[in-house]
């Protein structure tokens, strides 16, 4: 269990960077290692990154919007933020109870939370938790009996979906070395297949998701399998090195399936202003990750809700400089790609 810092911050006064710096003072190396690597040279996950920041914004003054409606619809739910809390394995490793905590910071600002199948707790904890809509995303690696066990009880606890991540077909690693799992064996990769979506959604009633697409053709085929969402994601650049940034796959895969099914993505996002950009390229809603760990690490709970009011403002904040009233306005038309090659 991690020891908190002997005074407690000022979680209102933190901004998304201070907190970034209190939670590597507050998470032993090993377990900031392990959220905060990626995959052997990093140029992956240093490539999601910086291909956001070469988007920019077209901005414009001359418009009344002052309180723009960030609401958007998912899986039969109305989310007051297209912000989610991605599935992250590891909020145990910042410290005992994380999962809980993650699920409570998350309620209080009405976020969705994708479940990792790989966390400390089962469904059921984070369905008591929760006080938000909840998505279970297994791991084919730990038997399809496994998930098909935990997806049956994520449906009977009322979760909003249940999915698969399916890049693992090659295990995480951290650097040069691949993850241990909890029990301190390497983790194991397993080959994905269509068949593995038609299996799940022939056991379930629940909507589908598939993550860990960075292509058009792999969309085709999951959602011709019968996936009801596709997740762009790199898996935040922690599966395949010199992979391309998931904000560049993603026009690609909403080209591909967008009309048939909402497309969401992860990887590499950090600001409210990067969320508006991923909206732009197409994206239904968005999935945060690494920020959210910071903010568990920096406050627990309330850190987590500091985190995720941070982006929800800089998200407005992005909306109003660019004269865009709702949602369903954020288009291309207010962004300017040529520097990132999207």
């Amino acid at each position: 269990m991690v020891a908190r810092d002997h005074k407690e911050p000022d979680l209102q006064s933190l901004s998304l960077s201070d907190m970034r710096k209190l939670a590597r003072r507050n998470t032993p190396p090993e377990a900031w290692e392990h959220i905060m690597g990626a995959a052997e040279s990093r140029a992956t996950y240093r490539r999601n990154q910086a291909v956001l920041r070469k988007i920019l914004f077209r901005q414009r003054i001359f418009h009344d919007v002052v309180n723009p409606d960030t609401s958007v619809e998912l899986f039969g739910r109305r989310l007051p933020s297209p912000i989610a809390v991605a599935p992250v394995g590891s909020f145990g490793k910042i410290h005992e109870g994380g999962d809980r905590e993650v699920a409570a910071g998350a309620g209080a600002t009405g976020a969705m939370v994708f479940v990792s199948h790989a966390a400390s707790s089962g469904p059921r904890d984070w369905a008591e938790a929760a006080s938000s809509p909840l998505v279970f995303m297994g791991y084919l690696n730990r038997g399809k009996e496994a998930v098909l066990a935990y997806a049956r009880l994520a449906e009977e606890l009322g979760y909003a979906a249940v999915g698969l991540t399916m890049d693992t077909i090659q295990p995480v690693k951290i650097g040069d070395h691949v993850a241990l799992q909890a029990d301190g064996a390497p983790r194991q990769g397993r080959s994905s297949s269509p068949k593995d979506i038609e299996w799940l959604k022939g056991m379930v009633s629940l909507p589908v998701v598939v993550k860990g697409i960075m292509g058009s053709e792999d969309a085709r085929v999951a959602v011709e399998a019968g996936a009801d969402c596709i997740v762009v994601s790199n898996h935040g650049g922690r599966i395949l090195d010199s992979n391309r940034a998931a904000a560049e796959a993603l026009g690609e895969v909403v080209g591909a399936v967008g009309k048939r099914v909402p497309v969401l993505m992860d990887s590499g996002v950090r600001r409210g202003a990067d969320v508006v950009k991923v909206l732009a390229l197409g994206a239904r809603a968005v999935l945060v990750g690494r920020p959210i760990c910071w903010g568990l690490a920096a406050g627990g709970a309330a850190g987590v809700e500091r985190a995720l009011r941070i982006l929800d403002e800089e998200l407005k904040r992005a909306l109003i400089m660019t004269g865009t009233p709702a949602l369903a306005g954020v288009t291309r038309s207010i962004l300017i790609t040529g520097g990132a090659g999207i």
